[in-house]
């Protein structure tokens, strides 16, 4: 192959790509107004904006329904990758307390990249979508063996030993063993109750 040949087929596979379509990924961000915009269905607005860090085509890409149960959505950027992080209001009190807003400098301290670029959306209008509690839900009892468990078992008793004396015989004998040895004599013998 020649080079004018190359570079037509590439010119040619480049106008092909031009005409298909390509599909969008993500949600279409969409501006209301100034700093007002509709992402999918929710509307959000741009609250703080960090040295020019929104950007809608991308925020767009990045979006997904799991943050839709936020009231803050703050996008930082860090080696030219957009990272969202969902927050609930202050006032929230079945939030933890480092998903509140107002740890919002604790967590661009602690997992952004020092003077990154980053914003802050809060969701106006609608409601949130609910958390699906996960205490609310029975759970099965997953214990191993529960059916044995459940079996009535009958008492086993206890093994006696036949050979046993009884306890006049035990009182009248007496074991004494003595043992000599050089100058040591001790005595052994059964304490009587």
């Amino acid at each position: 192959m020649t080079n004018q040949e190359t570079q037509q087929e590439v010119q040619t596979t480049q106008e092909q790509a031009a005409e298909e379509k390509v599909e969008y990924k993500g949600e279409v961000v969409t501006q209301i107004e100034e700093n007002k915009y509709q992402v999918g269905s929710r509307q959000y607005e741009l609250v703080a904006n960090h040295r020019d860090g929104f950007d809608a085509q991308k925020f767009g890409e990045r979006y997904s329904e799991v943050l839709a149960k936020y009231d803050y959505i703050v996008g930082d950027w860090g080696y030219e990758q957009l990272r969202l992080k969902g927050f609930f209001d202050e006032n929230n009190k079945k939030a933890l307390p480092e998903q509140r807003i107002d740890t919002l400098e604790d967590y661009l301290y602690e997992y952004c990249n020092f003077g990154c670029a980053y914003f802050v959306v809060k969701r106006i209008g609608g409601k949130r979508e609910k958390m699906q509690n996960r205490k609310n839900k029975k759970h099965k009892n997953n214990q191993a063996f529960v059916e044995e468990k459940r079996e009535v078992i009958a008492h086993k008793k206890k093994p006696t030993i036949k050979s046993r004396k009884t306890s006049e015989n035990h009182k009248q004998e007496k074991h004494t063993i003595s043992h000599v040895e050089g100058k040591r004599n001790f005595v052994v013998r059964k304490r009587e109750d």
